[in-house]
């Protein structure tokens, strides 16, 4: 089963992509990968809040809950399924 924006055909992600995915039953551990070559995994729900506005997604690491990343929704170029393990390029 593909992700809301799995096969997005070059177009952007949005943040209603991104809700869906998160909202997806059962969760599946999905990765964001952004225009800069990083990569964010979410192995969990808990661990993304995307704002109201819909722009930007906020990360929590998984290795410290107390560390996270903002991130702006236009910065997104795909989102992927994963298994549970955390991207070796995941920022701290």
């Amino acid at each position: 089963m593909a992700l809301p924006c799995e096969h997005n055909g070059g177009m952007p992600v949005t943040g209603d992509q991104i809700r869906a995915t998160l909202r997806t039953l059962p969760f599946r551990p999905f990765r964001l990968n952004l225009a800069d070559q990083r990569t964010f995994d979410v192995l969990h729900p808990d661990f993304a809040l995307l704002f109201p506005n819909r722009r930007h997604v906020m990360v929590f690491s998984h290795e410290n809950p107390e560390s996270w990343q903002l991130i702006d929704v236009g910065l997104i170029v795909s989102l992927e399924p994963i298994d549970d393990q955390p991207s070796a390029s995941q920022a701290a």
